[in-house]
């Protein structure tokens, strides 16, 4: 009996900067999940109706923009039956920071942990913007908040851990997820950074991740430039033994 398969998207959208690459992208590749990181509030609504997707927000801030101040966070989407809810392990959802761009250190952090059912098959997903850091180097407030992450994964028995890490695989942070869960990402990736639609260009990193518990196996990934300032994640997963 061939066990089902899960295709999942991850991506850093970079708030409303690149909208007319990922819609596209998304409707070819068809994912039954995406995971979604950098997303205004006011676009969420946008994203279920090109998608036909319901979805699950959680903020991590109030952004200052010109002409309004929408919230930003992450964003679950799929067209599968699904639970879902949002936890923080940093800050708290009724106390969100006003912040300008730039301004990452003061930004609340959470996670989404989705659990969704294809055909006879369970999936939890978990959606992280992981806390970030001015030049990819570990800070005390990173290992704070991995610390405070991981109590909150513990009680989750299996699951996929997607999104974008903010810590450059071969330090530390990065590193330090990979010592609980297997990084999927495969190893002559040497960036997830787009260097043609990053502010910062060419930064040569893997900050992007699709980590796994022992359940769950990834059959194969897929890296896509040209969508965002970070790479798109494709991936298809199975639930082995199911």
């Amino acid at each position: 009996m061939t066990a089902d398969v899960l295709k999942i998207v991850s991506l850093n959208t970079e708030q409303d900067r690149h909208f007319e690459r990922i819609i596209p992208f998304l409707k070819e590749h068809k994912p039954d999940v995406v995971l979604l990181q950098e997303v205004l509030n006011t676009d969420i609504s946008f994203f279920e109706e090109n998608l036909n997707m319901k979805s699950l927000f959680s903020p991590s801030n109030y952004l200052v923009r010109k002409d309004r101040l929408p919230q930003i966070g992450l964003v679950t989407l799929s067209a599968l039956p699904m639970t879902n809810y949002s936890a923080y392990y940093r800050g708290r959802e009724d106390e969100l920071p006003v912040i300008i761009e730039g301004d990452a250190e003061k930004m609340a952090r959470s996670i989404v942990v989705t659990h969704v059912t294809k055909n006879n098959t369970p999936f939890c997903l978990v959606n992280v913007y992981f806390t970030w850091s001015s030049d990819g180097k570990p800070t005390e407030m990173q290992y704070h908040d991995q610390k405070a992450l991981l109590k909150l994964l513990s009680p989750l028995p299996e699951f996929i851990l997607c999104g974008d890490f903010n810590a450059p695989r071969g330090t530390p942070i990065f590193d330090g997820f990979a010592a609980q869960y297997k990084d999927n990402i495969p190893p002559h990736i040497t960036t997830t950074i787009d260097k043609n639609l990053h502010r910062a260009g060419d930064l040569n990193i893997v900050v992007d991740g699709v980590f796994t518990t022992p359940a769950y196996h990834v059959t194969s990934i897929e890296l896509f430039d040209g969508l965002s300032d970070h790479w798109g994640v494709v991936a298809e997963v199975v639930l082995q033994n199911a």
